[in-house]
């Protein structure tokens, strides 16, 4: 692995939270049987914000949104239900789409963990943000598997219903992705018409490689033992991008090691695709959060600007 391994303890504490960032097979629960679940004060307060954070909705008061309020929501898809949060910016819109997807969360609490970051492009942006939670976490129903489809219909779904909405700009979408989102982001780059731009940030794009370099997470990735498990690689379909794609990744990332956002890369790079490469050569899995804003903000408003009105930014 690249950028060095860090000390034993200090690599447990850093993967034990995001080990199964690619795959899961629990049921999901909702907030308040969390909640039941944990007695320490410091986890009853983070679960009571992260459940409370936005207001539930139901869909059809969706179109009626208030400016700047995020909305928890949920939606029929795959014939259960999922659930999504979406944020809208200040002003009149119609606004530019980001899809927002999350990485292997604690405690089932799915797309709640990435509101942030929506709200953030819709503030630095004007980018409305659809944070989706997907299978086995969040209030999201549809029973999780191995094949990637089942996911990526879920988020499909999704889109397919905000894009109606009079405030969205329904030709215009970004991807972010973190972790095992980033996967999931990095196979819609070619699924949706109108991408205009990516954020990859800590994800894993050839499960081939990682296979074979990663011995923890073989059980993850081939749960019924197969000798020859025939795994995703999502670089040959790097031809068929178009979006501009910004990559961020840790140097020290004990989780997904820095290889996999080098293998993009060099495959961005072979294409002949816009891209940019960030790596942060002291941190692991998980990056500082406002450089990460700062940059990906940048990032976007340079390549494809900003959908704020003049005077917003």
């Amino acid at each position: 692995m690249l950028g060095g391994k860090l000390p034993l303890e200090e690599r447990r504490k850093e993967s034990s939270a995001d080990r199964k960032f690619l795959f899961r097979s629990s049921a999901s629960y909702p907030c308040m049987n969390i909640l039941r679940r944990f007695t320490f004060p410091v986890l009853r307060i983070f679960y009571l914000v992260a459940c409370n954070a936005a207001r539930k909705i139901s869909i059809e008061a969706l179109s009626d949104t208030p400016a700047g309020i995020t909305s928890r929501f949920v939606f029929p898809t795959s014939g259960s239900n999922a659930e999504a949060y979406l944020t809208r910016p200040a002003g009149p819109g119609p606004f530019p789409l980001m899809i927002l997807l999350h990485s292997h969360t604690i405690g089932f609490i799915g797309a709640g963990s990435i509101v942030p970051e929506a709200e953030a492009f819709a503030s630095d942006l004007c980018y409305a943000g659809l944070a989706v939670s997907l299978p086995g976490y969040g209030a999201t129903e549809v029973v999780p598997g191995i094949d990637p489809n089942i996911t990526l219909n879920v988020v499909l779904d999704a889109v397919s219903l905000v894009k109606k909405l009079p405030w969205i700009d329904s030709k215009r979408f970004y991807l972010y992705g973190f972790s095992r989102g980033a996967f999931f982001a990095a196979l819609l780059a070619n699924r949706l018409e109108g991408i205009e731009g990516i954020v990859l940030h800590s994800g894993a794009y050839d499960l081939n490689r990682l296979y074979q370099e990663t011995p923890w997470i073989r059980s993850l990735l081939n749960p019924n033992g197969e000798r020859n498990p025939k795994l995703i690689s999502i670089l040959p379909e790097v031809p068929t991008w178009y979006a501009p794609t910004l990559i961020l990744h840790g140097g020290k990332d004990s989780v997904v090691s820095v290889q996999q956002a080098i293998l993009l890369r060099d495959s961005l790079q072979a294409a002949k695709k816009p891209y940019r490469f960030v790596l942060y050569p002291d941190n692991g899995h998980r990056l500082p959060p406002e450089d990460v804003r700062k940059k990906a903000t940048a990032f976007l408003k340079e390549n494809s600007g900003s959908a704020c009105r003049a005077g917003r930014g």
